[in-house]
């Protein structure tokens, strides 16, 4: 269930975290779905880090059609899901959606500076929440392992950035919103400044009124974030020396 300070809270930032949405055990089927496909596909072996490598871990067909992930819709998530759209006004949706692996692949780990964006074109109006992306946490991720971050409260600035203009092609919209301000201009190119991290991460600013922060999606498997369609996000490093595994799908409203 979804409380009033927890719709409140999304609400504001796009992003609502759900601890121990399913089990332990459920993830742990998980993983082993992907891990026989990394080791049949690209004779990537989980227990030999050298053979990480040996081919990007993308294309997993197997895995994206496996009934293991079912448990990301359990019981937990689809009460979250009723409190957010209302009971029965969303739909399941036909698969889990993709599965990203990031290995280990960096000795540093800085805020991403390119292709910021969000799924979900500008055609949506904004009165009502059409959609949400379910991210699940299936192995354990820790911060710069590869989380997926997040631009927390950039749904607001969208829509804003959206009443403000006629223009609907959605490239030119994604641009064009990240060059409204310093600091999200300073998102989209990376100087080597050593304070980037921090400027981005460590606490909210100010953008005229709306908040912003740069957040990774970190957790224990099991968990699951709920974001706002509109909250964009973006490809990260991993500098651990674990692979990341996680699992992330559209659920839509109801027309």
């Amino acid at each position: 269930m979804v409380s009033e300070r927890e719709r409140e809270e999304f609400d504001r930032t796009g992003i609502l975290k759900i601890d121990g949405a399913f089990r332990a055990v459920d993830a742990a089927r998980m993983r082993d779905v992907v891990w026989n496909e990394l080791r049949h596909r690209y004779e990537i072996d989980r227990d030999d880090p050298l053979t990480w490598d040996r081919h990007p871990p993308t294309g997993l067909k197997s895995s994206k059609r496996s009934r293991a992930f079912d448990p990301m819709l359990g019981s937990i998530t689809a009460a979250a899901l009723d409190d957010l759209f209302g009971a029965g006004r969303w739909q399941p949706p036909k698969s889990m959606g993709n599965v990203l692996v990031t290995m280990p692949n960096a000795d540093e780990w800085r805020v991403p500076h390119r292709v910021w964006h969000s799924d979900f074109d500008a055609g949506y109006g904004v009165e009502k929440l059409f959609a949400v992306k379910v991210w699940a946490i299936v192995s354990e991720v820790r911060p710069h392992g590869g989380g997926t971050p997040q631009l927390l409260g950039s749904h607001q600035l969208f829509a804003r950035y959206l009443a403000g203009t006629d223009e609907r092609d959605f490239r030119t919209l994604r641009l064009g919103l990240m060059r409204t301000h310093p600091w999200l201009k300073q998102l989209t190119v990376d100087g080597g400044d050593p304070d980037r991290n921090a400027d981005l991460m460590d606490q909210e600013v100010d953008i005229d009124g709306l908040p912003a922060r740069v957040v990774e999606l970190t957790g224990d498997p099991g968990d699951i974030f709920i974001t706002h369609p509109w909250v964009f996000h973006t490809i990260a490093d991993n500098a651990l020396d674990q692979p990341r595994i996680m699992r992330s799908t559209a659920v839509f409203a109801r027309p």
